[in-house]
């Protein structure tokens, strides 16, 4: 079956995929395949990263099924610009492990992250919740300062918080609101203008603060889970 990847004519589709690339944020890697024990963005991760950049621009965004030779997924990604008509498309035939609806549905999501990613050139980076902010890289250590042993005053900055602090999901997580990771990213951004991990150690300890009032106090929770509601 023959399929139209593009309109005629791109002009207008075009000018408005650049004001999108121009806000994309970068997709968290927010999961991990135990199997081959790295992390990856899901595809709620890639949709959090661009679905307003996306609608702020009057850009649709669809995905759906094709039927394609063999024992194969078809996978359409489709991008409309709403006032032209004007569209891009791309097709990805992505192999089957099972002929089975749950092979059909891992691959379907498989598929829909890795070709919007491909059509939108959304990058994605680890979700260290400020750990950049703090000095700290990934194997636990302040940038230019081992992280164990005793530091003087005059060599780590006042500004650094405990190396054993903790991260701003695992606090939302106690909180039981670990499904709003992505509502809360956004709530971040709206409040400092940055990722996660571009946030400073002031924005950590107000963010640590505030979620740990919540713990102690309902209405506040309740309060805070409408603002993330909001961000759906």
């Amino acid at each position: 079956m023959d399929y139209a990847f593009s309109s005629p004519e791109i002009t207008e589709l075009s000018k408005a995929l650049i004001e999108v690339q121009k806000h994309l944020q970068p997709a968290i890697k927010d999961a991990e395949n135990p199997f081959a024990k790295n992390r990856y963005a899901t595809l709620n991760s890639v949709m959090d990263s661009c679905r307003m950049a996306l609608l702020d621009n009057g850009i649709l965004l669809t995905q759906y099924p094709v039927p394609v030779e063999g024992s194969n997924l078809g996978l359409v990604t489709k991008l409309v610009h709403a006032k032209t008509g004007q569209f891009q498309a791309s097709l990805a035939v992505i192999p089957l492990a099972k002929p089975d609806p749950q092979a059909m549905g891992s691959a379907f999501t498989y598929g829909r992250r890795y070709a919007l990613s491909a059509m939108l050139g959304i990058v994605s980076e680890e979700d260290d919740d400020g750990n950049a902010a703090s000095g700290r890289n990934s194997q636990g250590r302040v940038r230019g300062i081992k992280a164990t042993g005793s530091q003087s005053g005059s060599t780590m900055s006042k500004r650094t918080p405990p190396v054993d602090r903790v991260p701003l999901s695992q606090l939302l997580a106690d909180l039981g609101l670990s499904e709003l990771m992505p509502c809360y990213r956004a709530y971040l951004r709206k409040q400092y203008g940055c990722s996660t991990d571009k946030i400073t150690v002031e924005q950590y300890e107000e963010q640590k603060a505030m979620l740990e009032t919540c713990k102690q106090e309902p209405i506040k929770l309740r309060n805070f889970m409408r603002t993330l509601h909001g961000f759906m």
